[in-house]
């Protein structure tokens, strides 16, 4: 180990540098989804249920909508590497323009869900319950994605911390809001679920307002604002390229959170007590998740700043760095979810009937840690290096080849239930990050800078 860290210090010291506020960022996302979470399992197993199936929905679609933006940090960093980091803003610009469109698109198919919810054969609680939160929060999709095109922008120049900040704001204020308009106070009356819905949605336009007032206003980043606004015909070939990058990326990424997303609907066929304990099993889980994005991130914008400097010992070392990095970092998550699996279930105050259930899922958990790591590291080096198609392809068979029909199978037809569906995509993470270390390394021995 201290030889590998001899070889790569300067590697795994940048990687650490840009990922720690990407990784700050992330959870500062996801631990949005953890208060309300842990909030609302304080209203009972029904009301934890139907949030969680609502946001598997909601999550689900921006596995479409988020993966086009992604593409916004890898165009960014490879001008960066060029030695044109001023032409990231027009890029930025392009971003705008794109998230409007998906949000049209995103809001369109989630207003449809919400209206034949009982499609999904959920209980008559959930039923009740999801649609009613959906509606509210599917308002909070075009601040999101106004968001993240700002935040894709500052990652992709290095700038990793600006988003950390507003991040971190707006989780701060989720919580509070959250305390106000679940349970009720200074006057306000409980809105319970629903409460929870309003709290995302003030936060994330909260978010929104402030990242595009940083982004054009701030004096930091007056270098990469041009003086004269960028002309419509270079913001629409950015455009173009964001759709033409994006697209399999959007693929790469909606395969995956799809997976997990129809996986919590199957569980919803086993009943209430088993979709909180999915709910809160998975949704620990998105924790560690969230830190390993950030790794591959920061792997991702240096390989993309090494592809446009067309330097290929670079991209080599940065891809060595960044799987040692998940490496050490996810054998850490898996001893943790098996040492402290009792009292990190306790975190949510679960009843009493749910907690027996969910120890066995931490278990899983810790096993596809790692594998869940490496894919992630993998899919984000691939994305750096412009070889999004092969993601893409990789991640919808090891999702939905592989690990779909096994969970149904294992599920439903051997009657494992819930344990079955965490099995099948366990294995469909282990495909995945098998497939895309080999890919990344196949192509990086014939890469040509196009």
């Amino acid at each position: 180990m201290r030889a590998l860290w001899s070889r790569y210090r300067v590697e795994v010291r940048n990687i650490f540098q840009l990922s720690y506020p990407i990784i700050l960022g992330q959870l500062g996302l996801v631990l949005m989804g953890v208060a309300d979470t842990i909030m609302v399992g304080r209203l009972g197993k029904e009301a934890l249920a139907g949030v969680n199936q609502a946001n598997s929905l909601f999550f689900m679609t921006s596995g479409l909508t988020f993966g086009v933006l992604f593409a916004v940090s890898a165009l960014v960093s490879i001008k960066v590497g060029e030695r044109k980091a001023s032409d990231g803003f027009i890029i930025y610009r392009a971003g705008l323009i794109v998230s409007l469109l998906l949000f049209v698109f995103q809001f369109g198919i989630l207003e449809f869900f919400t209206a034949h919810f009982d499609w999904l054969q959920q209980t008559d609680a959930v039923n009740e319950i999801a649609p009613k939160y959906l509606r509210i929060v599917n308002w909070s999709v075009l601040p999101m994605l106004v968001f993240l095109a700002a935040r894709q922008f500052t990652d992709g120049l290095g700038h990793t911390k600006i988003s950390m900040v507003f991040t971190i704001g707006g989780l701060l204020l989720n919580v509070v809001l959250n305390a106000i308009l679940i349970y009720g106070f200074w006057g306000i009356p409980a809105m319970g679920c629903e409460g929870a819905a309003w709290a995302t949605l003030i936060s994330r336009i909260a978010m929104m307002l402030a990242a595009l007032w940083y982004v054009r206003y701030s004096k930091f980043m007056k270098t990469y604002v041009p003086a004269i606004m960028p002309k419509w015909r270079a913001v629409w070939s950015e455009t173009i390229g964001i759709w033409k990058m994006g697209i399999p990326i959007a693929l790469q990424t909606f395969a995956e959170w799809a997976c997990f997303s129809v996986s919590g609907i199957m569980v919803g066929w086993y009943g209430e007590v088993q979709v909180a304990a999915h709910a809160v099993a998975l949704n620990a889980a998105s924790v560690t998740y969230m830190v390993a994005s950030g790794i591959g991130m920061a792997g991702s914008i240096l390989v993309g700043n090494g592809y446009g400097e067309h330097n290929v010992q670079k991209i080599r070392r940065v891809a060595h760095a960044t799987f040692i990095l998940m490496v050490a970092f996810e054998l850490m998550n898996a001893l943790i979810f098996i040492i402290f699996n009792k009292q990190i279930a306790g975190l949510y105050g679960v009843e009493a009937d749910v907690m027996p259930i969910i120890l066995p899922l931490f278990l899983l958990a810790a096993v596809f840690q790692v594998s869940d790591g490496i894919q992630a590291a993998a899919m984000s080096l691939l994305r750096g290096i412009k070889d999004v198609l092969w993601a893409s392809i990789i991640s919808v068979f090891s999702y939905w080849v592989v690990s779909m029909p096994l969970s149904y199978y294992l599920g439903e037809v051997l009657k494992k239930e819930v344990y079955g569906v965490w099995t099948g995509f366990t294995v469909g993470l282990l495909v995945a990050s098998i497939l895309g270390v080999y890919r990344f390394y196949q192509k990086i021995t014939k890469l040509s800078f196009t």
